[in-house]
């Protein structure tokens, strides 16, 4: 033989499942043996193909004692003492070479001989699988320098929303890499055999085998991760926002809590979600929009992305225009608004829809006892294009028979709403969103008059990722508001119809010098076209003269800027500039007065602009700032300052603003609303951030408001300056939070104290008085107990101020005998307080997370012990013509309701 001190025992011998992809182990041992014979006993004995050149091997022999070896173990002790070392190519298949070349790695030549040398062809690169890995790329996409380019995108499984700031590291090596914007990454590797580990928060860490043979994409979807050990709690922002933020005033609505909220007839509702939140209420039931910090509904920006929502409800207040299973993400600005926002005085709702998923199509529906909803979303091509549509319905006809009001029960409510949305993915940094919405409401009251008004709106938007540093984006938004109010009377019939058409141009540039530096610029360029009132009898008996008004157009051109800074971990400010210069434009005529004082009675010429002219112009400069100071890790001062300015305004002279409440643009006699907003308040949070607290004063200077003489004539009015009178407000509070996040019991609590007043020449005596929406307490309190992650009871308590009406407080008697009514001051009396109890039990869906539909249930009782709140109090002449007081409310009684939700996966 030709060692001859050789006592071979070459015995290899496979451990169990050998032939099964798990690590393969052998048994060799040998006195005397060359490493090429040993290599060759390998090659032969067991299932694998290791490559080297016979000329790189010493002759001398070597001596081996492998029990149980792996491959890699036994390569590593016959290729000791060598300068050589080896590859793990491939599954099973390993390049011998030598050091120097293994260090700086072979070139994609010598890897093109390798394979040549394979039994079995290259396999093309395919997804990974749940019993293997994902082969990418083929040796002929190698790059020169042997290295193969890995790209892709990580997104999360069920939105297909791109996973911005993942980690992708490769196991046992320092080679990672972190997902841009966009959610894509690269990854620079040899050919191979690795292991990729995923991190992302709220996602858990992920591995993904994969065998590299070249150049090629590989995209992964991560779904929200469980575990035995530990509770992973994934929410809408930051878990230390609350101390964490800069912007003053401002909050983010939690929307996986939305449909464990008790709500009215079931439906998830967004803006009743809203008056959770300390300063922001409503005057109550058959009220529409909401209020904030005292503003009148009409102050609030609503946003649909970047278009403009003029009504924020359905149905007269009791359902929310917005669709929680399309949106996003929905965060309330109150006062202190950032500079891309305008034209509006109190706050913002901004409103962001979401894309539809990219890999696979999903349906989710929910039946409840007045609406139904549908939800359809996924790829039109997969990765590159997907949609989104979301409508609701309502069928309450049945439902006003339980109310407590005769009236009510011979009444007809309906409403209808639907977003579509297409996402078109552009490259590797462009997107591009086409969507729609469209609403109509209708609503009959005893036959006796009638609402009706609708919304359509069109977008399109472009984003562009110029760099990691630069991205910008081109909104154009068109939207057609039109409302009518009837009465449906035989001999005072009439209809009378406005609107409120608005195109927006709105580009925005993004720059992000530095992690400290945050820059952003654009312009927003708005139209306006206004219907200010069409009157037309309603019946062929009606007496009314018809009468309509010429159409108003008003351009509004904003240029703004802002910056984003952090001075050190503890300190940073917020800060931006807004300019608008708006113009109310012809055609169009203008009274004169006497003495230039809009007055009833005293117009004594006009003057005829032409089409385009600009009859009145305003130019306003409206600075911004927030700051934040982390008094510790858990705790914060936050301020902000912010001017606002308001040059679209509703018209109402009701105890409440209805939809069909005409609009007016600002013109030389009716100046815009202009007003100065403080804030400061002091954040804790406790228990690792699962306990926010909060305390924040405000204040509001209003410079420029204006409100209506005593009987004013608003409705068609050619001359409306003359029942307007210009003058000042104030509002100014203190509000209160406590929020548990997670655990068996949780909720939050807040209280609102305030005072909201006006000083206007010729009300009042010229004295302050308090505004329509001026309510000192408001208290909420929601308490949730989750005994399992599947069941939650639901508890919400509402107390609120009575709003302040103006009341007929005595009469007196004219010679004719009849009895006339003395009126108190202005808003000085209060109708009865507001306060409400709801429950609600959740079923949520199954722990079988692998079921195609899943199912939820929601059972609410609204209005629990059957208050009768006052939506308003009028007043009737008793037999001793006496003045009696009748209180009217809408909802006098529990309303309850059961939901099915139903998902596919």
């Amino acid at each position: 033989m030709k060692h001859s001190l050789l006592t071979i025992f070459c015995c290899f011998l496979l451990s169990s499942g050998v032939f099964a992809q798990e690590e393969i182990t052998l048994n060799l041992v040998a006195e005397s043996i060359t490493r090429g014979e040993a290599l060759r006993q390998i090659n032969d004995g067991l299932p694998v193909k290791i490559f080297f050149q016979e000329d790189q091997l010493s002759e001398a022999p070597i001596s081996l004692n492998l029990q149980q070896a792996t491959v890699r173990e036994a390569l590593d002790a016959i290729l000791e003492n060598t300068v050589l070392d080896f590859v793990d190519y491939r599954d099973r298949v390993y390049v011998i070479g030598p050091t120097i070349t293994i260090g700086t790695e072979f070139d994609a030549a010598y890897y093109a001989a390798v394979a040549e040398r394979l039994a079995a062809g290259e396999p093309e690169a395919t997804a990974a699988g749940e019993d293997g890995p994902a082969y990418i790329g083929t040796l002929e996409t190698l790059e020169p320098n042997g290295f193969a380019v890995i790209s892709g995108m990580i997104e999360d499984q069920n939105s297909g929303e791109p996973i911005i700031g993942a980690t992708i590291q490769v196991e046992n090596t320092t080679t990672a890499t972190v997902t841009e914007v966009d959610g894509s990454y690269e990854l620079r590797l040899r050919p191979g055999d690795y292991t990729l580990i995923i991190s992302y928060v709220g996602f858990g860490t992920n591995r993904r085998d994969i065998k590299v043979s070249g150049t090629g994409t590989y995209d992964i979807s991560l779904g929200q991760s469980s575990t035995t050990l530990q509770e992973i709690v994934v929410t809408e922002q930051a878990a230390d926002a609350n101390v964490g933020r800069v912007q003053a005033g401002v909050q983010r609505l939690d929307l996986a809590q939305l449909e464990k909220l008790p709500t009215f007839m079931g439906e998830t509702d967004v803006v009743r979600a809203l008056l959770l939140n300390p300063g922001v209420s409503s005057i109550g039931e058959g009220a529409s929009g909401f209020n904030v910090r005292g503003g009148e509904i009409d102050q609030n920006l609503l946003t649909l992305d970047n278009g403009v929502l003029i009504n924020s409800s359905h149905a007269l207040g009791f359902f929310s225009t917005y669709n929680a299973d399309v949106i996003k993400s929905v965060d309330l600005y109150k006062a202190n608004i950032p500079a891309r926002f305008g034209g509006r005085l109190a706050s913002v709702l901004d409103v962001q829809l979401r894309d539809g998923n990219f890999d696979h199509f999903r349906v989710k529906a929910g039946i409840g006892p007045v609406t139904g909803k549908i939800m359809l979303e996924g790829p039109i091509v997969k990765d590159r294009s997907s949609f989104i549509f979301g409508a609701r319905s309502s069928y309450t006809d049945w439902v006003l028979n339980f109310a407590n009001v005769e009236e009510v029960k011979n009444s007809s409510a309906f409403f209808f709403d639907g977003n579509l949305r297409f996402t078109q993915r552009v490259g590797k940094n462009g997107t591009f969103v086409l969507q729609g919405y469209g609403s109509q409401d209708e609503f009959t009251f005893n036959n006796t008059f009638a609402f009706d008004y609708q919304t359509m709106m069109g977008q399109a938007t472009w984003n562009q990722i110029f760099s990691d540093k630069v991205y910008g984006e081109l909104g154009l938004v068109y939207s057609d508001y039109t409302s009518s109010q009837s009465d449906l009377r035989e001999l005072t019939g009439e209809t009378v119809n406005n609107g409120v058409r608005q195109l927006t141009v709105k580009p925005v540039i993004n720059f992000d010098p530095s992690d400290k530096l945050q820059l952003e610029g654009g312009l927003e360029i708005n139209h306006y076209t206004i219907n200010p009132g069409v009157r037309v009898r309603s019946n062929a008996e009606s007496l009314i003269i018809p009468r309509a008004l010429e159409e108003e157009q008003g351009l509004e051109v904003n240029a703004f800027g802002s910056f984003d800074y952090a001075f050190s971990d503890r300190f940073s400010i917020s800060a931006g500039l807004r300019f608008t210069n708006y113009r109310f434009l012809g055609p169009g005529t203008e009274f004169q007065y006497e003495d230039g004082i809009p007055a009833r009675n005293r117009i004594v010429d006009s003057v005829r602009f032409g089409s385009g002219e600009t009859m009145a112009t305003y130019n306003s400069l409206q600075p911004r700032i927030s700051a934040r100071f982390r008094v510790t890790s858990q705790a914060s001062i936050r301020a902000g300052y912010s001017r606002t300015a308001q040059f679209l305004n509703q018209i109402f002279v009701s105890d409440s603003p209805t939809p069909s409440s005409q609009f007016q643009l600002s013109t030389r006699y009716i100046p815009p609303f202009l007003s100065h907003n403080f804030s400061l308040g002091y954040f804790l949070n406790l228990e690792d951030n699962n306990v926010e607290l909060g305390a924040e004063v405000y204040g509001r200077q209003i410079d420029q408001l204006w409100d209506y003489r005593d009987f004013a004539e608003v409705i068609v009015n050619p001359s409306l300056e003359t029942e307007i009178l210009v003058g000042e407000g104030r509002a100014y509070g203190l509000e209160l939070s406590a929020k548990r996040k997670v655990g068996e019991l949780n909720g939050l609590v807040s209280y609102t104290l305030s005072s909201t007043q006006r000083k206007v020449p010729g009300i009042n005596g010229g004295e302050f008085y308090r505004s329509n929406f001026d309510k000192p307490h408001n208290f909420v309190m929601t308490l949730n107990w989750n005994p399992n992650k599947r069941n939650t009871l639901t508890a919400n308590f509402t107390y609120g101020t009575g709003r302040p009406v103006t009341a007929p407080v005595g009469n007196y008697r004219v010679e004719s005998g009849l009895f006339v009514p003395v009126y108190s001051e202005r808003n000085e009396v209060r109708i009865p307080d507001y306060h409400r109890l709801d429950l609600a039990y959740t079923l949520g869906k199954g722990y079988n997370e692998t079921k195609k539909i899943q199912t939820s249930w929601t059972i609410s009782l609204y209005n629990v012990y059957g208050r009768k709140n006052a939506f308003s109090v009028f007043y009737t002449q008793g037999p001793d013509q006496s003045n009696v007081a009748n209180q009217l409310a809408v909802l006098g009684t529990v309303f309850p309701a059961i939901t099915l939700n139903i998902e596919t996966r």
